[in-house]
């Protein structure tokens, strides 16, 4: 790993840029650039500099790529996005092959849609049928307000939704810009725009490959839960038997607060065991500090013979309409999302994740029944694990007719033939799952992270990178990112050296930091001047 390397801060002296304009032409250009928008900021300043350092120096291996997309091979991409958790349970898609083997299919390029273009109602559709657990108390006022309570006390409090994933890696893009969203967006959501639409496409057809979504009827707070619970048990159940799954929401922590998100692809498949021997191979070499190593393959531990179980890796698919190579600084929220979803899954796996915190975060009560409508419908979809034997009357096998075993069977189940009635109940299939999903706990997780970058047109493979995993990066950022959240100190927009990413952000024309740095500017640009003028004058 190499060292993190801080950025000195702007220059004093204007001549480090290598041109000899006079203070009032240099003034003239100034003025004239602050009216076409151009984008200035101060430099990074050396901690922050090495959070992002930090991130940016995990080593990565990106495959070799033909830049014309000519010849690339549409490789399997994990990308599932479940529109509505709340009205959907999973369900293992079946091999329809003679063979009856289960295989892998790979992902099917994604035709265009026919040449029928419709007004982008996003924003207004937002608005319709969202309970105010979603819209954040001052959606509509500016960012400027004078309410001074933190982004967390505000937007991710109780009653409102906890953080997410999505929430703790948009830092890493622009602080400022999510403020904004959070602030000025309806619901605090970002506009969808034509890009996450032709992205969500192909996600739908990638996660198609594995689930089969099923509607079920969700009346209470529990019920919704409940069939999040299920659909974990279903992504469990169907990485064991196939090696493979998608769509896996997770939990976590994070300085005290609930986070979650939804795991793109999660496999027995090692992305890049190459990579991971060479950098394993490098724990002998006196040159490199061990610490950074441990940090990536921490200590092998006596497993007692249970190394034979697959190790689980994890992927997250991004789709771009671009060929170009991937930047580090485009790659750098990608890289926090994973390790953010490997501590969380690993923090499941070993027992650590309270789940009934997370139950009264969300308002949730662990022993109240869930609904007959949706006992009924969930019943249907996992029919064997519903029905309690012992617990029921034996009937002799003359009196059972065929119909009764199929279709009909939830409606005339008793209450005592009913399994798992409450989230109390079923967390205890969900802590069973997961240890068989994960038998070694948290060392069943393999130490390599794939990210994979997809044309969002044909789905054909645009680019790979695979990095380990790190703890002292994502602590370094976290740290850094979380101290907005809980507002000790103001969002910050990007450096002048990501200022590429004003060009697709909604908020370019009126954004704070680049009017500031504007004026700034200007102003150290007239004390040069005085400064000059004074000295001539003498």
């Amino acid at each position: 790993m190499a060292p993190a390397m801080a950025v000195p801060d702007a220059p004093d002296s204007d001549s480090d840029y290598g041109y000899d304009f006079t203070p009032e032409e240099e003034l003239e250009l100034i003025q004239l650039a602050s009216e076409a928008g151009a984008v200035l900021s101060r430099g990074p300043s050396a901690k922050e500099t090495s959070v992002a350092a930090a991130v940016d120096s995990i080593p990565d291996q990106a495959d070799d790529k033909p830049s014309n997309g000519i010849d690339r091979r549409v490789r399997h991409a994990f990308s599932p996005s479940l529109e509505s958790p709340e009205a959907t349970a999973l369900v293992r898609q079946r091999d329809t092959a003679a063979s009856g083997k289960t295989h892998r299919p790979s992902p099917s390029a994604v035709s265009a849609c026919a040449n029928i273009i419709y007004p982008d109602l996003s924003r207004a559709l937002s608005e319709l049928g969202r309970g105010p657990d979603d819209i954040p108390p001052d959606s509509n006022a500016g960012p400027e307000t004078t309410d001074d309570r933190s982004p967390l006390q505000r937007f991710r409090s109780f009653p409102r939704k906890p953080l997410t994933v999505s929430d703790l890696t948009s830092g890493a893009w622009c602080e400022l810009q999510y403020w904004y969203t959070l602030t000025r967006l309806p619901g605090g959501r970002r506009t969808r725009t034509k890009a996450m639409r032709g992205g969500s496409k192909v996600h739908q057809v990638l996660e198609d490959q594995v689930h089969t979504r099923v509607k079920i009827d969700v009346v209470t707070r529990e019920d919704g839960f409940a069939l999040k619970l299920w659909n974990l048990v279903q992504g469990l159940r169907t990485l064991r038997e196939t090696g493979l799954t998608r769509e896996l929401e997770v939990w976590g922590m994070v300085d005290g607060n609930l986070v979650n998100g939804i795991i793109d692809g999660v496999s027995h498949e090692n992305p890049n065991p190459e990579f991971e021997k060479e950098l394993s191979s490098q724990e002998s070499d006196p040159g490199l500090k061990q610490s950074t190593l441990t940090d990536y393959f921490p200590p092998k531990k006596d497993t007692n013979g249970a190394a034979s179980a697959p190790k689980v890796y994890l992927t997250d698919v991004k789709t771009r309409g671009s060929v170009a190579p991937v930047s580090k600084v485009l790659l750098r929220p990608a890289k926090i999302q994973l390790l953010l979803y490997h501590r969380f899954l690993a923090d499941m796996a070993s027992g650590r994740l309270d789940f009934f915190a997370m139950f009264r975060r969300y308002g949730l009560n662990p022993d109240s029944v869930l609904s007959d409508a949706f006992l009924a419908q969930i019943a249907d979809v996992h029919e064997d694990e519903f029905y309690d034997a012992p617990s029921s009357p034996t009937k002799p096998d003359n009196d059972v007719d065929d119909e009764s075993d199929h279709g009909s069977t939830a409606s005339s189940w008793t209450g005592d033939a009913l399994k798992y009635r409450t989230l109390r109940e079923l967390l205890s299939l969900v802590l069973e799952e997961i240890k068989l999903a994960f038998p070694q706990g948290q060392d069943s997780l393999g130490h390599m992270l794939r990210v994979q970058y997809i044309h969002r047109e044909d789905a054909r493979e645009l680019d790979v990178h695979d990095f380990p995993v790190s703890r002292q990066a994502l602590d370094a950022y976290l740290g850094k990112y979380m101290s907005w959240w809980r507002g000790e100190r103001k969002a910050k927009g990007v450096d002048i050296e990501e200022a590429f990413k004003c060009r697709s952000c909604e908020f370019a024309n009126d954004c704070s930091w680049r009017q500031s740095m504007d004026e700034e500017r200007v102003q150290r640009v007239q004390s040069r001047m005085q400064t000059l003028r004074r000295a001539s004058g003498a």
